[in-house]
């Protein structure tokens, strides 16, 4: 009977479940709504629901069953505590999966892109989070819990950058912005709005994605206040990433022949023209762990990590360097 690795990625937006035979080859993927606990009044209860349903859609209509799934890999928004993924393992234990592993979804990045399955991947973009792993097998989340943690980065963040740097121009004698003027057309308001707008958390999320793209445009046009605000990101994912590395170690990585791997995940990495942030994000890194390291944008999706994490768990080695291209080539 034919097997099947599924690998899942399930963020705070949406959830892509990947499902590709165990030779590697494409089967089917589901790109749907979110299966996040913390999206859900009910929470876990809210999470088991959507992901049995949408579990049981990509099953059913490819004719498969759970127990045909040889190993599967969830990478799951909201995995960030030990006693997050026990619950988080407890409710996916109830769908009859026989093998599986379960981590914030930070971690496929790792499995999809890196050669030995070690290194780091930072996420930019509705959040940010900044994952490890090293040669020995050891994970370690940096951030990914809010601002405490030096969550400053992703869409959230410089959304909440522009309106108070806006504010603070207008009430608090800050200093001036080009792009300022689009914002306020862009909320229909006057600087006397203000006051409101900035309670308005439904307008300002509406408006999110318009304000990065003016915050991006005025950032390459050399304005300083959006400059200052992308380059401020590309330093805080680059401690944590630091503070990443010294602390997993990555003993005999990190020279210019064995630099590490860093993979960028999310849209805020990929989409902003602006290459400040990417240069104060290296330099950041680099500087503070002592480490050389090269920068991999994820070329394809983070599901396709989630199988091959499915992959390792089912065979207890990383991929080969065939398996992996046949599963990105069949994508």
């Amino acid at each position: 009977m034919k097997k099947y690795f599924l690998g899942v990625d399930g963020g705070n937006t949406k959830t892509d479940y990947l499902l590709c035979t165990t030779d590697g080859e494409y089967v089917d993927m589901l790109h749907t709504g979110t299966c996040s606990h913390e999206q859900f009044d009910d929470g876990f209860d809210g999470m088991e629901h959507a992901m049995r349903a949408q579990l049981d859609e990509i099953l059913s209509r490819n004719g498969i069953k759970a127990a045909d799934i040889a190993a599967a890999g969830f990478g799951l928004a909201g995995a960030d505590f030990p006693w997050q993924i026990k619950e988080l393992e407890k409710r996916i234990k109830k769908m009859d999966l026989k093998k599986y592993a379960v981590a914030n979804d930070g971690i496929l990045g790792i499995k999809a892109e890196s050669e030995n399955g070690a290194g780091i991947c930072a996420v930019n973009g509705t959040g940010t989070v900044v994952i490890g792993i090293n040669t020995g097998g050891d994970i370690l989340q940096i951030g990914g819990v809010g601002k405490l943690s030096g969550d400053s980065a992703g869409g959230s963040h410089i959304r909440d950058k522009v309106i108070a740097a806006l504010y603070d121009f207008h009430y608090r004698c800050g200093e001036d912005s080009s792009m300022f003027d689009d914002v306020l057309k862009l909320l229909n308001a006057e600087p006397h709005d203000l006051r409101s707008v900035i309670c308005d958390y439904d307008m300002l999320t509406k408006h999110m994605r318009d304000m990065i793209k003016l915050c991006a445009k005025a950032a390459v046009e050399g304005d300083k206040i959006a400059k200052k605000i992308f380059d401020d990101i590309g330093i805080s994912i680059g401690k944590s990433a630091a503070g990443c590395i010294k602390r997993l170690g990555f003993q005999g990585q990190g020279t210019s022949e064995a630099p590490i791997t860093i993979v960028q995940v999310g849209s805020i990495w990929h989409k902003i023209p602006y290459p400040g942030m990417n240069a104060a994000f290296l330099k950041t890194v680099q500087d503070l762990s002592g480490k050389q390291c090269k920068i991999l944008p994820l070329k394809t999706t983070s599901a396709a990590g989630g199988v091959l994490w499915a992959k390792e768990i089912a065979d207890i080695e990383i991929p080969t360097a065939l398996f992996k291209r046949t599963v990105a080539e069949s994508i």
